[in-house]
């Protein structure tokens, strides 16, 4: 009887996929794992001590996350990323198999075992049920059948070589791990030392390729250092290269290896064995980078012993053939180099030029070499190409090292040489700045002072930049303060007055007051114009942030902007200095301002005394309006309670023309003023009149606040029958959910009020049983509680 629960974790990472099944058979619980990738990956069976098993798969780590070791009830899942491979480790704690399940069994009609240990799927079965390895069969005739030689043919797990693997070593991952480590730090030695302890250990490993040529790798590196061990000679690359590539021959770093043995060749003096690897190279590897490297190490070595125009013509084969930028730029150097030995400059510049324009980190890998050929370029008035090459130094130095001092003081030169004046000046005060006590400063000091002096310009671009410059190096001195009030000027001249507000914190550091002249008539400037755009807040901000003279303002303009920007203070002042204006037009519409501004300053007394005086003289002044002071006195009035005045004041608007809107809002701020005065009456009446001016100039703005006034008020007066109309009304209009809530607990009151509880029951149920909880629900449940009460 089986019993089959299957739990399914899938982790997928890009093309990677790890799964798990587990389930129960007989009583006991068992797990498949399955690994998967869109790529062929190698899965082993290795045997440790005590016929215990541990299963080892190797991807590609294609940007696979970084995922956390599992422990689980039949097995243990481990997890190692090193360089582009992803080691699997799974170690089961009961009896297992690996099983490759690449091959579908539909897919084919001869079904056969999979043996191969390189496959696309993986599945590892952990079962104690099952029988981890095969017996002998019985020698005999009442057995089945085995057909063992159907299978398909497999020679079993390969090596990165794809060579057979005939044993498995349970140590060789970490040791494979720690050499990759001690290479990649530069322990050159110790790569050595722990490859031979490897190679003797662990001979059968999969990594045993990966072990020779971490080896080679570590004595090519050793050599090229000039400081070889006193054991150690090229003769032991080029034999144990050679072993490599017999016991490897189909290997990817066949071409490096190859490499790396004519390297050895260039080392012992045996040029023609080093031509026959490159002949070798190009023939089968010719894409190879280490193709085109052992054509330059080539190049050098007979450019060494008088060969320069072989060498040559390597170097340019290289540099027009590949593809990798580092390569073609070492050939470039190259070339560059032979050209300035031979005093071929501008040919020399042309390669330096393919460099510093693609590539040109690539001069710090000899910044000693680099410093030399600027020098070269420098010392022969080819200033522009020295001051590329002395800024990719600098730029990339730090000041403690060797060539940084001698660097930034020739980049300063060669730029004041090639005319680029401000950036020469950068670098001088920047090697005056960081060597104070430099080695270089009197020439420092002599380059700056011809800058200085080599601008007589007019053209004011250049005059500018010539200010900058002043500016940078003198600072606050005397003339470094010239050359800002100079610049100020120039700008003012030119109209670029937000260029002289630039200047703003430098002038009122220096305390300058011919600079803040300048300031403030360039922020008087820049108002007037924000004044034609209609930009207010600009106004404001230039004339709170300058000394400028307001009255060049147009003054009725900057009171609006005051106005909109909520300078209450400030507009009040504004208009109170200009009442006794002699224009009596003008001077009715600042007593209207005034009434205005006092009134946004909660100054309502003299909110109606300006409004007072504006209406008064405006009775002698053809074509003055004084109509705005009117409603500044209705609300200023209401506010003082003077409610009879204020009606007073409406009653002398509704006449005016055009006002329907402001009429509207009045009537409105009079219902709200008279139902917060108990005076239900008129707020009826006024919320009436509001409704219907409202009506007439189809708009619906106070709908349905002052439907709410109007029925509210009819409930205190008890004119039910008026506030149930309006009630209905409100009800039918298109409301928000609070609205609608107040409105349903306002006809419920009318019901109430008209003894008819059985009516409101409808709305106070639906304004219960609303999802809001506001003051309208809960006068709808305490009314709902009386009625059911009743």
């Amino acid at each position: 009887m089986r019993a089959i629960f299957a739990l399914f974790l899938p982790i997928f990472l890009f093309s990677f996929t790890l799964s798990l099944n587990n389930g129960i058979e007989k009583g006991k619980p068992y797990s498949i794992l399955e690994i998967s990738d869109t790529k062929n990956f190698e899965c082993v069976e290795q045997i440790l001590a005590y016929d215990t098993k541990r299963y080892a798969c190797m991807l590609d780590d294609d940007g696979i996350l970084q995922m956390q070791d599992v422990d689980l009830d039949l097995m243990d899942i481990r997890y190692k990323k090193e360089g582009d491979k992803l080691f699997i480790v799974v170690l089961p704690k009961a009896n297992s198999r690996l099983i490759n399940t690449q091959n579908a069994l539909f897919s084919d009609q001869n079904v056969s075992q999979n043996l191969s240990k390189i496959s696309k799927r993986f599945n590892i079965i952990v079962d104690p049920n099952l029988r981890e390895f095969d017996k002998k069969q019985p020698n005999g005739i009442n057995f089945n059948p085995i057909f063992s030689s159907l299978l398909t043919p497999s020679i079993g797990a390969l090596d990165f070589s794809k060579a057979p693997i005939k044993g498995f070593d349970s140590n060789d991952i970490d040791i494979y791990i720690n050499i990759k480590k001690a290479y990649e730090r530069g322990a050159f030695n110790k790569v050595l030392d722990d490859t031979k302890i490897a190679i003797e250990r662990h001979p059968q490993s999969i990594f045993a390729g990966e072990f020779l040529l971490y080896r080679l790798r570590a004595m090519d590196k050793i050599f090229a250092s000039n400081t070889p061990l006193e054991d150690l000679s090229p003769d032991d690359v080029i034999k144990e290269g050679k072993a490599w590539i017999r016991k490897f021959p189909s290997d990817d770093n066949y071409a490096e290896v190859l490499y790396m043995i004519a390297r050895a060749y260039i080392k012992e003096s045996l040029l023609s064995d080093a031509k026959y690897m490159i002949d070798i190279l190009l023939n089968e590897h010719k894409n190879s980078k280490f193709t085109w490297l052992l054509m330059l190490d080539y190049a050098d070595e007979i450019y060494k012993n008088g060969r320069s125009k072989d060498a040559v013509k390597l170097y340019e084969d290289v540099l027009y053939s590949t593809s990798d930028i580092d390569i073609a730029s070492r050939a470039a150097l190259a070339l560059a180099g032979l050209n300035i030995q031979k005093e071929s400059l501008n040919e020399a510049k042309k390669y330096i030029l393919k460099i510093t324009n693609a590539n040109e980190k690539f001069l710090l890998n000899d910044r000693q070499k680099a410093n030399e050929m600027a020098a070269k370029f420098l010392a022969n008035d080819m200033a522009d190409i020295a001051a590329r090459i002395y800024e990719i130094l600098v730029l990339n130095s730090k000041k403690a090292d060797e060539i940084y001092e001698v660097s930034l003081k020739n980049l300063g030169i060669a730029l004041a040489k090639s005319g680029e004046i401000n950036r020469a000046y950068e670098y001088l005060n920047r090697y005056e700045s960081e060597f104070k006590y430099g080695d270089y400063l009197a020439e420092v000091g002599t380059a700056k002072d011809g800058l200085f002096f080599s601008l007589g310009e007019t053209n004011s671009t250049k005059l500018h930049a010539h200010y900058k410059t002043l500016i940078e190096k003198y600072e606050k001195s005397d003339i470094g303060v010239k050359a800002i009030i100079a610049d100020m000027k120039l700008n003012n001249d030119e109209r670029k007055f937000s260029d002289t507000l630039g200047y703003t914190a430098v002038i009122k550091d220096l305390n300058q007051s011919e600079g803040f002249m300048l300031l403030n008539a360039a922020a008087l400037e820049l108002a007037k114009e924000a004044v034609r755009k209609n930009d207010c807040q600009s106004v404001i901000n230039l004339s709170e942030s300058y000394d400028l003279n307001r009255l060049e303002i147009p003054q009725f303009k900057l009171y609006e902007c005051q106005i909109r920007t909520a300078r209450y203070k400030d507009a009040n002042a504004l208009a109170l200095a200009h009442i006794k204006d002699e224009n009596l037009e003008d001077r009715v519409e600042w007593l209207v301002n005034l009434s205005q501004s006092s009134y946004l300053l909660n100054d309502y007394e003299n909110s109606v005394k300006a409004a007072n005086e504006a209406i008064s003289l405006a009775q002698s002044v053809e074509h003055s309006d004084p109509s705005p002071a009117l409603f500044y006195r209705f609300y200023s009035l209401l506010k003082l309670d003077r409610f009879s005045e204020a009606m007073q004041t409406l009653n002398a608007t509704i006449t005016l023309r055009g006002q329907e809107f402001k009429l509207i809002e009045a009537y409105d701020t009079l219902a709200r003023y008279a139902y917060s005065k108990n005076d239900f009456a008129n707020a009826g009446i006024y919320a009436k009149k509001a409704l219907e001016m409202q009506t007439n100039a189809k708009i619906n703005s106070y709908t349905p606040s002052l439907n709410f006034i109007y029925a509210s008020a009819n409930l205190k007066l008890n004119e039910l029958d008026d506030a149930l109309d309006e009630a209905r009304y409100i009800l039918s209009l298109r409301l928000k959910a609070d609205e609608r809530s107040r409105a349903l607990a306002l006809i419920s009151d009318i019901f109430i009020a008209k003894k008819e509880p059985k009516n409101a029951l409808p709305y106070l149920n639906e304004c219960v049983k609303s999802n809001l909880n506001n003051a309208y629900t809960a006068l709808c449940r305490s009314n709902l509680e009386l009625v059911n009460l009743k």
